[in-house]
């Protein structure tokens, strides 16, 4: 079946971008082509139950394609819809909510239309690249969808303008520079909300703490940076190993959300759209709906920008934590912004919460933050212990806020209604911000 070219009516996208057609029964699934479209492709893998394919021909095209800017959107991946009219993008990101609540969930919710983004380009402000060696210079890149082959990232058209030339800078490091960069792996480069400063992260599997002369030719051929950090061993944060030195500059990027100040760690998790992050934290707080006399969970709290937020009109927040320096992070930006009723606990949500219990402490209203993955179901067993009567779920993961909607269904929590947010232009991602109202006492 293999390398057989077919004619496919496409009839839908699937959460990858990809659009879907059926061929003897099976569906297939073609990068590239979307629905309303009649398309050639070449079979390139069959299973039991799905077929991929290349895209060869498209035979009709469906009104909502348009011109990409990027000609690499679906080699590299960054942007698999750029290709796609922006509010068919919304639609089907709806879409795509809609089914993940009601497939995995078993949830018909409400679900609000989508906020759509502003500003669809040169909204991300940090960005993870990998080191390929060309002829005995560094390329920083992506890797291709699906692969580990490289992909140009010189002309991204959703890294900050200032990741940019901050990345094209780094290519031009003189040879005798490069020489001593041979245990090096990714380079991370975040930035803060208006591209006024940045930090830099030379990430490997050995020791990079002698690469100071690295970091002042940086510093000297971009004024942005005002640090630059080195990490190394074997990742136990992401791509992070755990032993850091300071090469230059400061401890923590400052930074601005709204009306909060933070300080945030080279590898804190933060938003990447510091725009539409401004809308996330304002619908949590409307959801959250409080008057001044709640205590709070704030769980997977990371550098504390939501509960501090939220400190304001509640009684107390109490943030839960994994990532020890993210924790860090936010005991500063608390005394930052001289907010004296957070507190925040570095450990395990499923370790915290009840130890948490077993001390007296009390929850009238829960935030989740999770990572993709979604929640541990030990952490949601020990969150519905507290019974709260509000939980708000923000999430970057349909399916897995679907899945965990399933789990806290089990406790008497019901979704009240969803509201998306176009968190990521042009790809697949979908931010979701779910309400959750206690129906009933277990």
């Amino acid at each position: 079946m293999c390398e057989q070219i077919i004619e496919l009516d496409i009839i839908r996208l699937n959460s990858q971008g990809d659009g879907v057609g059926r061929y003897n029964g099976l569906a297939v699934f073609v990068p590239g082509a979307l629905p309303g479209e009649k398309v050639r492709a070449r079979l390139s893998q069959a299973k039991k139950n799905y077929a991929k394919g290349i895209l060869i021909e498209i035979i009709e095209q469906a009104a909502e394609r348009v011109l990409p800017a990027c000609p690499l959107h679906l080699v590299c991946g960054g942007c698999v819809l750029r290709h796609l009219a922006y509010e068919a993008q919304l639609y089907w990101k709806n879409q795509w909510l809609e089914d993940a609540l009601q497939r995995i969930g078993g949830i018909k919710a409400k679900v609000l239309p989508i906020l759509e983004a502003k500003q669809k380009d040169g909204y991300r402000n940090r960005v993870q690249l990998h080191v390929h060696w060309r002829n005995k210079k560094i390329e920083l890149v992506f890797y291709n969808r699906g692969s580990k082959e490289a992909a140009n990232c010189a002309e991204c058209l959703l890294m900050h303008p200032v990741l940019l030339q901050i990345a094209q800078t780094f290519a031009k490091l003189p040879s005798a520079l490069m020489g001593q960069l041979a245990g090096l792996c990714h380079v991370a480069i975040r930035c803060d909300s208006v591209g006024a400063q940045a930090l830099l992260t030379l990430i490997g599997e050995s020791d990079l703490s002698g690469l100071k002369e690295v970091a002042d030719w940086l510093i000297q051929h971009e004024p942005r940076l005002i640090a630059v950090w080195a990490n190394w061993g074997k990742p136990v944060y992401g791509i992070y190993g755990g032993y850091w030195h300071k090469l230059f500059g400061v401890n923590k990027l400052p930074d601005n959300i709204g009306n909060v100040r933070l300080q945030v760690s080279a590898a804190a998790f933060t938003q990447v759209n510091p725009a539409q992050t401004a809308h996330l934290y304002q619908c949590i707080k409307n959801y959250a709906d409080l008057s001044g006399k709640e205590t709070v969970l704030d769980i997977y709290s990371g550098v504390g920008a939501i509960a501090l937020n939220l400190a304001n009109t509640a009684l107390m927040v109490t943030g839960i934590e994994e990532y020890a320096p993210a924790v860090a992070d936010a005991r500063i930006n608390a005394d930052l912004n001289n907010i004296s009723n957070c507190r925040f606990i570095a450990n395990k949500a499923e370790k915290a919460l009840p130890f948490l219990l077993a001390q007296g402490q009390t929850a009238q209203v829960a935030i989740l933050d999770p990572a993709r993955a979604g929640c541990a179901p030990n952490a949601l067993h020990a969150l519905a212990a507290f019974c709260p009567k509000r939980i708000v779920y923000a999430s970057c993961n349909p399916a897995t806020l679907a899945r965990d909607a399933r789990v806290l269904a089990e406790y008497g929590y019901i979704i009240d209604e969803v509201q998306p947010l176009d968190m990521f232009p042009y790809t697949e991602h979908v931010e979701a911000i779910a309400l959750f109202q206690q129906r009933c006492k277990r």
